[in-house]
Order: structure tokens, then sequence, then C-alpha cells
């Protein structure tokens, strides 16, 4: 949040929020900006995609593929081989 004077590049992980009384000067990289009525913003901004890995999208991954066991466990012949 800036709510005085910025000078300088700036990059967010997630919010960057210019309130009426703050100004800044330079380039912001966020993935998401508030900039209010009378702030001062004198630079190129980029907005960058949000990666969700949130758990529905997780749930729409696992059920669209097949089911695998967390560990392979090997035939039981093939296991005795391998042990002798």
């Amino acid at each position: 949040m800036i709510i005085g004077e910025v000078q300088g590049n700036i990059q967010c992980t997630d919010r960057l929020d210019i309130r009426s009384q703050g100004s800044l000067t330079g380039d912001v990289i966020t993935h998401r900006i508030s900039v209010e009525d009378g702030a001062i913003l004198k630079g190129g901004v980029q907005i960058r995609a949000v990666e969700k890995t949130d758990k529905s999208q997780q749930a729409k991954q696992a059920s669209a593929d097949p089911a695998k066991p967390a560990t392979t466990e090997q035939p039981k012949a093939a296991a005795a081989v391998a042990g002798a």
C-alpha cells in the first residue's frame, strides 16, 4: 500500500494499492492493482496472471487422470529374481 511518495520500480506478489495521497514514479509488476482517485502513477504497469493451484483445480485434474498408486510395487517373482 502506498500512501506517501515512492520512486523506483515495484514488483508485488499479490496486490498493490495506491491511495489518494500516494504517488509512485516507476514501473509496476503485480497480479492486481488499485489506484484511488487523486493518486499519481507515472510508469508502466504489467499485470501478470495468477497461477492457481487450489483444491478444486487439483480435484478436476485428478478426476481426469486415471488413479495411480503412490508407490510402485514389484511383482513377487521379479522381486525374488532381483534379490538373488
